[in-house]
């Protein structure tokens, strides 16, 4: 049996408050990995929540053109 498989077969039994807390100890180790990155984690409830509110803002016109904010960001920092 593979790490994968024993893991899986380990939680399937377990109670849905012991899986909640290796969830938050899982989340607190990729943290630690990814220490310099700028960005939180995000779940899939909150990615959701991000494309929504991302398609809401192009059906208000609330965008910009990829090429016209990359001539900005060039121009404003001088690159």
């Amino acid at each position: 049996m593979t790490m994968l498989e024993s893991t899986i077969s380990m939680i399937k039994v377990l109670p849905e408050a012991d899986l909640e807390e290796i969830q938050n100890f899982a989340r607190k180790l990729l943290q630690r990995r990814d220490a310099d990155c700028p960005f939180p984690l995000m779940g899939r409830e909150d990615i959701y929540k991000e494309l929504e509110i991302s398609r809401q803002q192009i059906r208000n016109g609330e965008y910009q053109e990829a090429g016209e904010f990359s001539a900005e960001v060039r121009k404003e920092y001088g690159l």
